[in-house]
Order: C-alpha cells, then structure tokens, then sequence
C-alpha cells in the first residue's frame, strides 16, 4: 500500500541573540535573489514586527513568506504547494547568509513543523479509520456500540492522537507527532511532524538547517506512514 502524502504546511523558527530588526542586510538579500534570475522570494516589505519577504498569494490562505524578527527568522509557507525540499533550499541559503550578515555564527535553536494530508485506503471517513481500527473503540465484533458514545451519548467530531520521540542523530532535539481527523477534509488524516532541536555548541562549524526539514519529512515517510498503514485494513 502507497500512501500519497499532501504537504498542507512547512514551518521553521530559527531563534538568534535578540537585537534591532534592520531591513538593510535584508533588502540586499532579496536585490541578491533577483540578480540570480530565480528570486525565492518575490516581494520585500518592512513592517512593525521586522522585514519580510513573501510571494504574492493568488488564492486565499496560501503563505510563503520568511520573517525577521528581533530574536528569531520565521519561515511560514502554507498551501504553498513548493515542496519539502525547496522549501529546506530557502532554509538554509537565506539562514546563512543572514547570520552572516548580521555578525553571529549560530543560531540558538530550531523548530521545524511539517503538516500533510494522509488519505486511508480501507475507510471512507478518517474518524471511522481512528475510531474502529487504530483505537478500538467499537465494542465487540458484530455490535455497533463505541465507548464515545456510551460514555459521551454522541459521536466525537474529531479523534487524534499525540506523541514524542527522542530524535535520531547526535544532536539534541525531540520529534513530536500528532495524527488527527480533519475537518475540512473528512476522508482525510491531519498529520503533523515537530522537531525541536537544541543550540549547537560554540565550537561547533554552521549547520545545514534544511537539513532538519528533511529529517522531519524522512520520519514523515519512513516511520508514521507505515504506522497508519498498520491500520489501515478492512475490518
């Protein structure tokens, strides 16, 4: 069994030592990208809260945009439709170049969330899928009882399910998982992989910090789907 995933979300905080928001070093960063031919990053704009580049949203509820703020760079693209692995190429050109232009070596710490659509194969609604196959709540086989609504006199609008994972590989860090039904989609499984990772120490040379956007997306494919697919068969 294949499963498709839809990346719905990418998110990435890089948090740095606080100081003044300047929009100069990121000004020159987008001038950089439109002299490349094939700017990441189409609009540049200064606000309250810091500089930001962002792509126009042709559709409602389509992000992409990067942020800086006085104490960290928010990545955000949503319903962007881009793909894990441009979205780590901006990670890391655009994480790099501006901790080098603001003078400091490494930032202090990351999160990374990727959020995607999983469609169960055996089940026309996900809540059906959680509900009798992943948890069991049904009562035994040929009785159309749950213990949702012996206990609760009414059916859940939504089932999830929440864990944490030490990460893999030397570096400090923990894998959250959430897998949820989905309301805007009833056929659908709301997957969401977080990763928080620790500051590098001083001595350490610069990372790759998309790197860690493949590392969410890798657990997303190699360990959750076969996990869903598990349970993912006709009762």
């Amino acid at each position: 069994m294949t499963y498709e995933p839809r990346t719905i979300a990418l998110h990435c905080d890089l948090h740095h030592p606080p100081m003044a928001p300047d929009p100069n070093p990121v000004q020159r960063l987008h001038n950089q990208m439109f002299q490349s031919g094939a700017p990441a990053y189409t609009s540049f704009a200064v606000t309250p809260m810091g500089p930001v580049l962002s792509n126009p949203a042709p559709v409602p509820n389509r992000v992409s945009q990067v942020l800086f703020l006085a104490d960290q760079l928010q990545f955000r693209d949503e319903f962007a439709g881009q793909g894990h692995e441009n979205f780590a190429n901006r990670v890391q050109d655009i994480a790099g170049n501006y901790a080098e232009s603001r003078g400091f070596s490494n930032y202090l710490g990351q999160k990374v969330t990727v959020r995607a659509l999983v469609t169960p194969q055996n089940f026309r609604d996900a809540r059906h899928y959680l509900d009798q196959s992943m948890f069991r709540f049904q009562g035994p086989f040929g009785q159309d009882t749950s213990a949702i609504t012996q206990h609760f006199d009414q059916p859940a609008d939504l089932y999830g399910l929440r864990m944490a994972f030490p990460g893999e590989g030397p570096t400090q860090s923990n894998i959250g998982l959430r897998i949820e039904s989905y309301s805007a989609d009833a056929r659908s499984l709301f997957v969401e992989v977080q990763g928080a990772y620790a500051p590098q120490p001083a001595d350490h040379s610069p990372l790759d910090y998309g790197a860690r956007v493949h590392e969410l997306y890798t657990f997303l494919e190699t360990h959750t789907l076969p996990f869903i697919q598990h349970f993912d068969k006709p009762l």
